[in-house]
């Protein structure tokens, strides 16, 4: 297929430029496209929604668009083309949604059944996302048929950065076209008219959102997402008032509430990354943050949401402790910690009553007297 042939010939050639003598990745400049960047932009873009119409779908209900990256950024490594449906996601950031993606050193392409990795990557972090990703994939793939010739699950796009490798987990089904392949049109409409199909089945059985069938973050993965988030300023600002509860997971775990480690980073950052209990306490650096590795714990514990109107998955009922207070939490007698839960729910009990999560001590007391599962 021509368009696909061109991409392969010139998106490398045309990646870098000469600035001060020096050669570096190209600029995305206002009104400096090179002509690749209109092939990946504007006509695949036409020939995949004349593909999309050919079987039959209402286009309108579809977006289909490319990209070559961000302008006043560098040249993406890996280009794209997405065929989205509105109702499940209006942007490759999110959701899932059927894909052109070329590999990074450009000897091949896939048609690719894929998520957004940017909202794993914003809920929990970078690495725990690229496994977060991946388990989402397989569940997916649980509930289709993978056509013969087809890719199952993880695909390889010799990708070098942390987006490259998330699509790369991200790939539910998928088709390779090699460079060195003589691509026919037909049969790349043929292979676009089954990944179609396959996006319409697995909204069908899973819904819009694939996340909420993810299984409950463990304890580790939630810590770590909780303080690699925590690395930098949140980009949006929690409202004040009360919440509405989390949802609970579909899958195994179910009953249990989802937490959501971006509550938890931002509990981390107002503590300074320090235990709440005694700010000296010592803690270790974390390999990743190279911040001091405290833990995100529920005040009140999240086992307990189902007595409450209101989220409990709230900074204010989060505290950040050093990994032995947060231990003494959850497995000492109570009475060996009952005076150091008073002191913080006294510095937190205004703040849960802002959120209308109406606790006392007593009450309070009465529950760590049980057992407290892990946050």
């Amino acid at each position: 297929m021509l368009e696909l042939d061109r991409v392969f010939a010139e998106y490398l050639p045309n990646s870098e430029e000469v600035v001060a003598g020096e050669k570096s990745r190209r600029q995305l400049l206002p009104g400096k496209a090179a002509d690749i960047d209109a092939v990946i932009t504007q006509r695949l873009p036409e020939l995949l929604t004349t593909f999309v119409e050919e079987t039959g779908r209402d286009i309108s209900r579809y977006r289909v668009y490319g990209s070559v990256g961000q302008l006043n950024w560098t040249l993406a490594y890996i280009p794209w083309v997405a065929i989205l449906r509105r109702d499940i996601t209006r942007s490759t950031e999110r959701g899932y949604y059927v894909v052109l993606l070329f590999s990074q050193d450009m000897q091949s392409c896939f048609l690719s059944l894929n998520q957004g990795f940017t909202q794993f990557r914003k809920t929990f972090g970078e690495k725990i996302g690229k496994k977060k990703v991946l388990q989402v994939a397989n569940i997916a793939l649980q509930n289709l048929a993978v056509p013969e010739g087809f890719i199952a699950g993880r695909l390889s796009l010799s990708a070098s950065t942390g987006l490259g490798e998330g699509y790369e987990n991200g790939a539910i089904v998928s088709r390779e076209y090699s460079a060195k392949q003589d691509v026919s049109e037909a049969q790349f409409r043929a292979d676009l008219a089954t990944l179609l199909g396959l996006y319409d089945q697995l909204e069908q059985k899973l819904g819009p959102s694939l996340l909420d069938h993810l299984d409950l973050l463990s304890s580790d993965d939630y810590q770590e997402a909780a303080n690699e988030i925590a690395k930098k300023p949140p980009a949006s600002v929690l409202t004040a008032g009360a919440k509405p509860r989390p949802d609970k997971v579909l899958g195994k775990g179910a009953n249990k509430y989802k937490r959501d480690p971006e509550m938890a980073a931002l509990a981390i950052m107002a503590a300074n990354h320090r235990c709440e209990i005694d700010e000296d306490h010592e803690t270790f650096t974390s390999r990743r943050t190279k911040q001091p590795f405290v833990e995100a714990h529920h005040l009140v514990p999240m086992q307990h949401q189902d007595g409450f109107e209101v989220s409990l998955d709230v900074p204010e009922n989060i505290v950040a402790l050093c990994p032995g207070c947060h231990r003494k939490l959850h497995h000492a007698r109570f009475g060996d910690f009952k005076s150091l839960l008073q002191k913080v729910f006294l510095a937190r009990e205004s703040q849960l009553a802002a959120r209308s999560i109406m606790v006392g001590l007593p009450a309070l007391n009465d529950i760590y007297k049980g057992d407290v599962d892990e946050d």
